[in-house]
């Protein structure tokens, strides 16, 4: 790197400094560096720009792969609920059997639930499970 390299660059740092903190003027300096030696055609202006660009890129980047990763997490997260209420429905399974036992001829299982003056709650199960029981017991028929 020249002394001219430096002199170019000195006032841009020092404008730098009075906005950012020390940590991202060091990464800016690194960035117009490593630029400038790649280019050494460019002007100030145009390396500052090509800078503000990586930074803007890896910036999309990072939320970009924040995103995928709550999208993993979201679906850990579904599928751990749905392992759940297979799991609370797969406890009160004898109960939905004998209920629909006692009603036969019912479309569905909440059909089955008012006619025996219950709800999913009382069975230990939520309006979710209610769903999943039906789509459950759907497949079975």
């Amino acid at each position: 790197m020249t002394s001219q390299f430096d002199a170019q660059f000195s006032g841009t740092l020092h404008s730098a400094r009075e906005i950012l903190p020390e940590s991202s003027v060091l990464l800016l300096e690194g960035k117009l560096r490593q630029i400038h030696a790649e280019r050494p055609d460019l002007d100030v202006q145009e390396v500052v720009s090509m800078a503000l660009d990586v930074f803007q890129g890896d910036a999309i980047d990072a939320r970009i792969a924040m995103e995928e990763v709550a999208g993993v997490d979201e679906a850990a997260a579904a599928e751990s609920a749905r392992s759940a209420s297979v799991q609370r429905i797969s406890e009160r399974s004898g109960d939905l059997d004998a209920l629909e036992a006692q009603f036969p001829g019912r479309a569905t299982m909440a059909e089955v639930l008012a006619a025996a003056g219950a709800s999913w709650a009382s069975l230990g199960l939520s309006e979710q499970d209610g769903i999943l029981v039906e789509e459950i017991r759907r497949g079975m028929k």
